[in-house]
């Protein structure tokens, strides 16, 4: 299809397109929207299908022109958007509607945000260590206290008794006395300590690096990606049989604070989303076709058993976990790359 446009930069992230679609094909699909109304359209008086259209036109006329240029506004700029290779990041927003009233092309305008271009920032700059992680001896006895609140035993005082109790309640079959619970407890809680800290750590290098890379995201895109999160709680909810309102109220949060939340949520995602594909793009991280299918095979193994096998041929969906994978790989790189250990440190000393 052959389409009428021009393009205009507004700044990095706003383009301006003005897209004509000529009359005759406007009026074509007015014309078959008005065929099938006249032929649903009773008047008594008039066979079926058989209403003069100067009866009806005049009542449903404007309606079916803009049902007619909402039919035809999808191809048009799709082809546009693909000419032009524009990636949206929100819906298009109208900056001129079309003059329907008219014997004439139908001319409009759109605003559409794309996301701007970056760069890598110094990731040198970063300088983040895991720290030491410890266990101290009234951690534990904390936990040992804890364990003798909530559980019921017959001896009264954290001892060898005790502990033969706790043993069994727990089942801990390769726990033998007091001194081996105690050291249990301390790995396990070593083990959480651990985990919660590199998420913490990860999580700090990653807003670090996103920040010296003057990652900001336009807010149509935020708020876009908010409001779907929104429409994906509500609907989740819906589906539960859950009242917003109680849950709102069980969970003393407000409607507005959830909106806060979800503005958060989406405007770090988008920013990870982009320093990841910006630093796979930078350090020529790539996903082979095998690595794929082995991610495709652990997916279908954990895949419901009523799902349909199509989907993992879909080649829309095989780009799309290839795109995950790729953001994975990158994501760990990027870690190895800035995060030290202080075990790492000393042997370079």
């Amino acid at each position: 299809m052959d389409v009428k446009y021009k393009r205009e930069e507004i700044s990095k992230d706003k383009i301006q397109i003005e897209i004509t679609i000529p009359k005759e094909r406007f009026q074509k699909e007015y014309n078959s929207l008005l065929k099938k109304e006249l032929e649903d359209t009773n008047i008594k008086g008039f066979r079926k299908g058989k209403v003069p259209s100067d009866l009806v036109e005049p009542h449903v006329g404007h309606t079916l022109k803009i049902q007619a240029f909402e039919n035809l506004l999808p191809a048009y700029l799709e082809d546009v958007l693909l000419e032009e290779k524009i990636n949206p990041i929100a819906p298009p927003e109208y900056k001129k509607f079309p003059n329907l009233k008219e014997d004439e092309d139908l001319t409009f305008t759109m605003e559409i945000t794309v996301m701007p271009e970056f760069k890598l920032g110094n990731l040198k700059k970063i300088k983040i260590k895991e720290e030491e992680i410890k266990v101290e001896k009234k951690e534990i006895d904390t936990a040992l206290d804890r364990l003798k609140e909530s559980q019921k035993t017959e001896a009264k005082e954290i001892n060898e008794e005790w502990a033969q109790e706790i043993i069994k309640i727990l089942k801990l079959d390769d726990i033998k006395n007091l001194k081996e619970l105690r050291e249990h407890i301390k790995e396990a809680m070593l083990s959480e300590k651990k985990h919660l800290l590199k998420h913490q750590t990860e999580d700090k290098a990653l807003q670090e690096a996103i920040k010296i890379s003057n990652i900001e995201i336009p807010q149509p895109a935020v708020k876009y990606e908010a409001q779907e999160r929104e429409k994906a709680f509500i609907s989740d909810m819906q589906q539960k049989g859950i009242d917003i309102n109680d849950f709102l109220k069980a969970n003393n949060i407000t409607m507005a604070k959830m909106r806060e939340m979800w503005d958060k949520d989406a405007q770090q995602a988008l920013q990870t989303d982009v320093f990841l594909n910006l630093y796979a793009q930078e350090r020529n991280i790539e996903v082979s076709e095998e690595e794929v299918k082995k991610k495709i095979e652990i997916i279908k193994k954990g895949a419901p058993e009523k799902t349909d096998s199509k989907i993992f041929e879909d080649s829309r969906w095989r780009e799309y976990i290839k795109r995950i994978e790729q953001k994975e790989k990158a994501f760990q790189e990027f870690i190895k790359e800035v995060v030290k250990d202080d075990k790492t440190d000393s042997k370079k000393k």
